[in-house]
């Protein structure tokens, strides 16, 4: 009885193939945490109760102040969203984020205590 060369081959390309599937999913399961990570930045967000308590209690001044810091500093910008986070220092800021008339986003940080303007990107 004759074998076949190609049907090792075959049989080999299948179990390579099979490894190569089994490798891939084992590393899109470990990445999966570092994925977590990225998304960790989300979780720094304040909700909406949460800013209005730190507003009520005075640990930080009200989105309204922040947006008139803001509007002061950059009065040709249309206003787009304001939320509380915590910085990379972990003191508290406001991200404030405003339009310019040709559409580009301009994202400024305010120090959510004290008001001042820590950066911007964008403009």
């Amino acid at each position: 009885m004759v074998q076949n060369p190609w049907g090792n081959i075959v049989i080999m390309r299948i179990q390579n193939s099979i490894l190569l599937l089994v490798l891939l999913l084992g590393s899109a399961l470990l990445a999966q945490p570092a994925l977590a990570k990225d998304r960790s930045i989300f979780a720094q967000r304040f909700t909406g109760e949460q800013a209005r308590s730190a507003c009520k209690s005075g640990d930080v001044m009200c989105a309204r102040k922040a947006l008139s810091i803001v509007k002061q500093r950059y009065p040709s910008l249309r206003h787009s969203t304001t939320y509380l986070t915590r910085g990379a220092g972990g003191q508290r800021e406001y991200v404030v984020k405003m339009i310019s008339h040709d559409g580009r986003m301009v994202e400024v940080r305010i120090d959510a205590r004290t008001g001042r303007v820590l950066g911007s990107r964008g403009y």
